[in-house]
């Protein structure tokens, strides 16, 4: 449902004829609401481009925030599309003012809803509230814009495979994260590290441009992302299982591996460096 209000002068929307009139005024207010997985919250936004959260029924218990949208214009939509819908169901049966008024909470609630997904929430300052309709999964899974997963995947086990000597420790894999909005693609903290390996994933990096990201709950309240943390996805490469390769597929991953740098174009003298076996 939403309201227009004025500063110094009070104003009321009057149906007349199936027709919502708004009068001229300083400042338009529409008052929504929406509901995330786990809550409803109260909103309003202004035309002077201030809004505001509600997040309970204790005053100063809401969150300010400004908004692009254009409230006047949005107002007028609403009423237009509610008169529209009095129109066509008065068609049929005439409308009492109960009626009415349920067609008027029901269309504003809604429109106002569906403005506050699509253009407000990814706006705040602490993104973002989580949608009823978001599934299982929230984020992007791990893909490349040139080739494709598999490539990449296969390109780093050539180079481990080429490793001369693999040093036994705590990291089993070689993980290479995605790059996402707050990280760039590389070699994870997580992951078995050299300088060679370093730089051979810095080129398989630029030269396929892996991306993908989750959100991973980390405290908090779960509707906002101050509760999650965005994390890169991953793909890895078993160490113990490059180690145990026979030294004639290593030899054979060598080729292959000096072949794509060629085609990822490749200086010649750090081809030659990054696969003297």
């Amino acid at each position: 449902m939403f309201d227009t209000s004025v500063i110094e002068k009070p104003q009321e929307v009057v149906i007349e004829n199936a027709e919502n009139q708004f009068d001229k005024t300083d400042l338009v207010v529409l008052k929504g609401g929406f509901s995330t997985s786990d809550h409803s919250y109260r909103f309003e936004i202004k035309s002077d481009g201030a809004g505001e959260i509600f997040y309970s029924d204790f005053a100063g218990d809401s969150e300010e925030f400004a908004h692009e949208v254009k409230v006047e214009k949005l107002a007028a939509e609403i009423e237009e599309t509610i008169r529209e819908q009095i129109v066509l169901q008065s068609e049929e049966n005439a409308l009492e003012s109960g009626e009415i008024e349920t067609i008027r909470e029901e269309i504003s609630a809604e429109m106002l809803e569906e403005v506050f997904w699509e253009e407000i929430n990814q706006t705040l300052e602490d993104p973002f509230f989580r949608s009823v309709y978001d599934d299982g999964e929230w984020g992007e899974e791990f893909q490349t814009e040139r080739g494709t997963v598999n490539e990449f995947v296969e390109f780093l086990r050539l180079c481990v495979l080429t490793e001369r000597e693999i040093i036994a420790g705590n990291e089993d894999y070689l993980v290479v994260e995605a790059e996402t909005e707050c990280e760039e693609a590389g070699v994870s903290e997580c992951s078995y590290y050299t300088n060679r390996l370093g730089e051979l994933v810095e080129i398989a990096c630029e030269f396929y441009k892996p991306s993908g990201f989750r959100y991973d709950y980390n405290d908090g309240c779960y509707d906002r992302n101050s509760g999650y943390s965005m994390s890169s996805e991953s793909v890895s490469v078993s160490l113990p299982e490059a180690a145990r390769a026979p030294v004639r597929e290593k030899m054979l991953a060598n080729v292959r591996l000096r072949e794509k740098l060629v085609q990822m174009e490749v200086g010649e003298e750090k081809i030659k460096r990054l696969t003297a076996f």
